[in-house]
């Protein structure tokens, strides 16, 4: 063995330390973060101890400052089960996973987003899922990505919830960063819950667009557009019960009611709006190249 090469002992005693070393400062933040709990709770609580905005924060100070050869998406999965362990000591904290179809890849996708220990429930109805997130403290929602053509879309039910302060609202776009083993089928999903949405420097607004029936997509766009917007149409569904039509569309940025440009795009299609109801917002998701390890 030639004398210069390194000794396997010696390089597991450091592994080890280094193991130690970052055991003891786990413990160490979830020790912070229980202060934090009880912190919270002398100021009244809060509905549910997540922060997205802080989430996706954190995960994108990861993948600027991580460099070696570890893939930056394994990085921020094992940062995500930290931080979802640290919120569950905070207080109640659940998904229900609504999965009509191909459940594996929606399982899959919340479990890589929301943690290995997290309670999860499997349901085929929609429906069910939002009255569990409406109804259960810490209840998280994951619904599929609505498209254009559903018989029975859950997201209008949402929209006529939307104007309720307490409601549920979308909080997540998923899947928020790509992993390296699997696609999901190429699933998309939002995640639903009694929770303000708050800015996280790169976020999405999403909207559903009351119109008469004869105000098409193009033209909702073409104004939302000129009203400073970057929109996105998502779906949109005839409402059989009235002329209504609803459009939803998302919005780059963090929106509210009383934005200048949704001030505008009100008096711009005058009568031909009914409303415009906010469903919820979330941080946009981490490119591809963003998860490229530097090396």
């Amino acid at each position: 063995m030639p004398n210069d090469a390194p000794d396997l002992d010696e390089l597991r005693r450091q592994i080890d330390a280094i193991d130690a070393d970052m055991h003891e400062k786990i413990v160490q933040r979830i020790a912070l973060i229980d202060q934090v709990a009880k912190a919270k709770e002398r100021m009244g609580g809060a509905a549910h101890a997540m922060r997205p905005n802080r989430e996706a924060a954190m995960a994108r100070e990861l993948t600027e400052r991580h460099e070696g050869q570890l893939q930056t998406a394994s990085v921020i999965r094992i940062w995500r089960e930290l931080i979802n362990g640290a919120t569950a000591l905070q207080g109640p904290f659940s998904v229900a996973v609504c999965a009509p179809e191909r459940s594996v890849g929606y399982w899959d996708m919340a479990r890589n987003h929301f943690g290995s220990s997290v309670p999860m429930t499997l349901h085929t109805s929609a429906t069910l899922v939002l009255r569990l997130v409406d109804e259960e403290p810490g209840a998280i929602g994951l619904l599929p990505l609505p498209q254009n053509g559903e018989d029975a879309p859950w997201w209008p039910a949402l929209a006529s919830q939307a104007d309720g302060a307490s409601g549920p609202r979308v909080i997540w776009r998923l899947p928020f960063f790509a992993s390296a083993t699997g696609q999901f089928e190429r699933l998309e999903a939002l995640a639903v819950a009694k929770l303000t949405p708050e800015a996280s420097g790169n976020d999405a607004t999403l909207v559903a667009v009351e119109t008469d029936r004869d105000v098409s997509l193009a033209r909702v766009i073409e104004q939302l557009s000129q009203c400073g917007f970057t929109p996105h149409p998502m779906a949109v569904q005839e409402l059989g019960h009235s002329s209504q039509r609803l459009q939803l569309i998302e919005l780059d940025g963090l929106v509210s009611r009383n934005d200048k440009g949704m001030v505008a795009f009100h008096e711009k299609l005058g009568d031909d709006l009914s409303r415009v109801a906010i469903l919820g917002a979330y941080p946009r998701a981490l490119a591809a190249e963003q998860l490229e390890p530097s090396r």
